[in-house]
């Protein structure tokens, strides 16, 4: 099995979103806002796939250490969209989340992302090490 790395990512999951009109802002088209909620809404989409929250990974939860995100094109009300979330990085405590959201009519990116996530106990209020069964799901 090969280990998930930056060049080399893991795909995980797909889901396909609409575009709303509380996901636009002033220019009328996807806001920056809107993109990081649709990698949130994947996440937790894969993860309630998997019986598992951001609570609750087998032992402790994810908290999100960074973020990044790629405009490659506009997005517009209506629009029919396939977002794709991958796995890359993984280390004892942390890894890295890609998002891709494509046009799902035409296939053309709007946008590219990742998220940094690290496994985090929220009643000690610490960083924790990832639980064997929630790595074996990475891989």
């Amino acid at each position: 099995m090969t280990t998930p790395t930056e060049d080399n990512p893991v795909h995980l999951y797909n889901c396909g979103l609409q575009v709303r009109v509380s996901d636009l802002n002033y220019g009328n088209h996807l806001g920056n806002d809107a993109i990081l909620s649709y990698f949130h809404e994947i996440r937790v989409q894969w993860l309630s796939h998997n019986q598992l929250s951001e609570q609750d990974v087998g032992g402790c939860g994810l908290i999100m250490t960074g973020a990044n995100i790629d405009y490659l094109k506009q997005g517009h009300l209506h629009q029919k969209l396939t977002l794709s979330l991958s796995v890359s990085n993984i280390g004892k405590a942390r890894f890295s989340l890609g998002y891709k959201l494509k046009e799902q009519k035409t296939g053309h990116p709007i946008a590219t992302g990742s998220t940094h996530m690290g496994c985090f106990d929220y009643q000690r209020q610490k960083p924790a090490r990832m639980p064997p069964g929630f790595a074996e799901l990475l891989k």
